[in-house]
């Protein structure tokens, strides 16, 4: 008599991850679809919102690559200042 053994746990590992974020999941597909409806009623509305996303990324991008280039700018000096002692 064989015995077969199969390991769930990656699968409850995945399960729990992806279960764990449903309300975010749920409010976002819920937000879109007014979104949507608002859209359809005013069309104007697009225009303004495509533009207020394009200049909230722009914001949040060259922020972060402000702060990646001083991460960096400290990283070396760091490294420098260990290599020297």
């Amino acid at each position: 008599m064989h015995t077969r053994y199969v390991d769930l746990r990656p699968l409850d590992y995945l399960t729990a991850e992806l279960s764990a974020l449903w309300w975010y999941y749920l409010s976002q597909g819920l937000a879109l679809i007014l979104l949507g409806i608002a859209v359809i009623i005013w069309p104007n509305l697009l225009a303004v919102l495509a533009a207020a996303f394009f200049i909230a990324i722009g914001v949040v991008l060259i922020t972060l690559g402000w702060r990646i280039r001083r991460v960096k700018r400290s990283y070396e000096t760091f490294k420098r200042t260990l290599i020297e002692s």
